[in-house]
Formats: structure tokens, C-alpha cells, sequence
């Protein structure tokens, strides 16, 4: 039986989602998960994380509380591995008393990807990732991109530790036996930060509005964030909702016709698993956590969104979205997931 301790900063979000799923995809497996997380005011902990880990620790306050109570985690628990999760939690673990205790690291989008930061600040973020880097095992990169910058870095060993989408049935529709008349309704999810960058999708209805089939187009973006940027997208017809819970997002996003991914940078975004799973077709922009997925309607401008949206439109049933969304996630399966932590834990 391997105890696994995870660490984690930032439990919000798409973290959180990834953390349940390799609790859920080795449930039947001889580990013991045991999570150290730090809750964030605004973080959505909706989940049922005490059904899925052995043992839950929640620490509020700033990072030296956190790391003093990783420490005591470390400690008290002795876990085989210590798994890290987000470039805090991994920068800080890093020089925890590990004991026999193998370190996992999964960044879940490194720091220094962020766009929205200076080059001196990306700069002083990778090497911040490179102090330490020895102490750690594996890097558990979230996607193929992670694991060439892990190597890039210095890392001793990277894997690909794949997310995949656990929904419930009644979510999984058949799409290809729905028919999907105008209007159309497209759902972009996320916070609406620079991260999503909602610009991109402005461009992008700008763009739209130069084909007649702008008008049976209905864009719907679930989150909230920033108050002028949200403003911004509404004044161009986007109907944004503001932060709403999980559930009701999954509800949406089920009926909706098509999904588009436009985010400036990413780990692995789970939204797109989930968009996936659902058989709801999707358009992603290229960057560098999508640029290697296997799925062809692919964009690297508005312009190219604007154009793909409006194909979609026209040939609404085509059977290669289906086809092409059934070997995406072939790919993104809760089996490669558990055999790849199988792997990792040498379990």
C-alpha cells in the first residue's frame, strides 16, 4: 500500500477537478491519497473531497502557515510520495523534509507561461522553477508541453500525466442524434481574466459580424472576473453570467452547440475535457498546452475562429465533429490516467 501526500496551494478550479480525478481513476488501486490544500477566499471547494481521500487537511491564512503545515504533514503522515500541485506549492515543497518520500511535481501550468507579466518576470519565474529542481523525482506534467519544458528546465524525469473528464451519465449526450438548429449557442467558460483572454474572443465577434450568420449565433460565456472586461464583452452581445457553480456550468455546457477555447495559456484545460466528453463540438485555439492535441478544428487567430464558427454553422451535423471528438477522448481516458499514476506512484 503507497501513501500519497498531496500539496497543494491553489485548490480552486481546474486543480481541484484534476486532484479528484486520480483519487476516482485508482480508487480500486493500494494507495492511500491524503490532501493538504490551502483554501483561497474566492475558491469554489463544492466538491466531495472527503469521500475521495483518505484524509483531508485545509489550511487558511498565508504561505509560511502553509508551509509550516506542510511540514507537519510531512511529518506526522510519512507518506511514500509527496505529490506537488502548482508552482507554490512545488517551489515550497521542494524543501520539505522528504524523508524516503519520492517527490512528484505537477506544475498545472507553469508561472512563467503567464502573458500577462513582463519578460523579467517570466525570466525570474523559470528560475525560480530551476532552484530545487534536483529534489524532485518526477515532474507529472498535465500536458505534453509541460513535460518538454520540465526537461528544458533540468528535470530528471517527465511524464505525462493526462486529465481526464469523470461526468455523470445523464451529462454524456449523444450529439450526433441531435439535431442543432439556429439559434446557435456557443459557451466559452472560465474567469474572465487575462488568462481567458476575453480580447481574443472580442476579435473574434468582431470578425463574425461580417458573415450573415452572425444573427443565429448566441455566445454565452460562463464566469466572471473582471468587472471591465465583462462589461467590454457585453457591450459586443456576449451574455456573460458571472460566477456560477459547477454543477450549473456542466448543465449549460451540455446543451450547448459548440465550445471555444480561446485562452492565451494553459496547463491542460479541463473545460475542454469536459466539452469533449459531453460530445459537444469544439473549436480550440493553438497555444501551448493545445498545439499537440489530437483534434483538427484548431485556430491561431480570431479571424480563424470567426471562419470555423461560421463553417459550423453551415454543416452543424457534420459527422466529423463526432469523430473526431471520439479519438480525442480515446486519448484523455481515466484508464491511461490510472496507469500512468500507477507508474509514477511504482505502484
Amino acid at each position: 500500500m503507497k501513501t500519497v501526500l498531496h500539496i497543494t496551494e491553489a485548490f480552486g478550479g481546474g486543480i481541484q477537478t484534476a486532484l479528484c480525478s486520480y483519487a476516482r481513476s485508482t480508487k480500486d488501486d493500494p494507495i492511500h491519497h491524503n490532501l493538504l490544500a490551502r483554501l483561497r477566499p474566492k475558491d469554489n471547494t463544492g466538491m466531495a473531497i472527503q469521500s475521495l481521500f483518505d484524509e483531508v487537511k485545509t489550511v487558511e491564512g498565508g504561505l509560511l502557515a502553509f508551509y509550516r503545515a506542510a511540514r507537519h504533514a510531512v511529518k506526522e503522515i510519512q507518506p511514500d510520495i509527496i505529490h506537488l500541485h502548482s508552482s507554490f506549492a512545488g517551489f515550497l515543497g521542494r524543501y520539505l523534509p522528504k524523508g524516503n518520500a519520492s517527490i512528484v511535481y505537477t506544475p498545472h501550468c507553469y508561472a512563467f507561461e503567464r502573458r500577462d507579466i513582463s519578460d523579467l518576470m517570466q525570466n525570474a519565474y523559470m528560475r525560480l522553477e530551476q532552484l530545487g529542481l534536483s529534489r524532485i523525482d518526477v515532474v507529472a506534467g498535465c500536458s505534453e508541453r509541460e513535460c518538454e519544458l520540465a526537461l528544458e528546465l533540468g528535470a530528471k524525469r517527465a511524464v505525462h500525466l493526462n486529465n481526464y473528464a469523470d461526468l455523470p451519465s445523464e451529462l454524456i449526450n449523444n450529439k450526433a442524434e441531435k439535431s442543432a438548429p439556429p439559434p446557435f449557442n456557443v459557451v466559452v467558460v472560465g474567469r474572465v481574466s487575462a488568462q481567458k483572454d476575453p480580447g481574443f474572443l472580442l476579435e473574434t465577434v468582431r470578425s463574425l459580424k461580417a458573415y450573415p450568420e452572425y444573427e443565429q449565433i448566441h455566445i454565452r460565456w460562463l464566469g466572471g472576473g473582471d468587472q471591465e472586461q465583462e462589461e467590454a464583452l457585453r457591450k459586443v452581445g456576449i451574455e456573460v453570467t458571472g460566477m456560477i457553480p459547477h454543477q450549473q456550468v456542466m448543465q449549460t455546457l451540455q446543451n450547448a452547440d459548440l465550445y471555444l477555447h480561446a485562452a492565451a495559456w494553459e496547463g491542460m484545460p479541463l473545460t475542454l475535457l469536459e466539452a469533449a466528453r459531453m460530445q459537444v463540438p469544439m473549436i480550440l485555439r493553438i497555444i501551448g498546452a493545445t498545439q499537440s492535441l489530437p483534434y483538427p478544428y484548431m485556430v491561431s487567430s480570431p479571424e480563424t475562429m470567426a471562419k470555423q464558427i461560421v463553417e459550423f454553422c453551415r454543416h452543424p451535423e457534420h459527422p466529423d465533429y463526432q469523430s473526431a471528438l471520439m479519438l480525442f477522448n480515446n486519448d484523455f481516458s481515466a484508464d491511461k490516467q490510472r496507469n500512468t499514476l500507477l507508474s509514477i506512484y511504482e505502484v
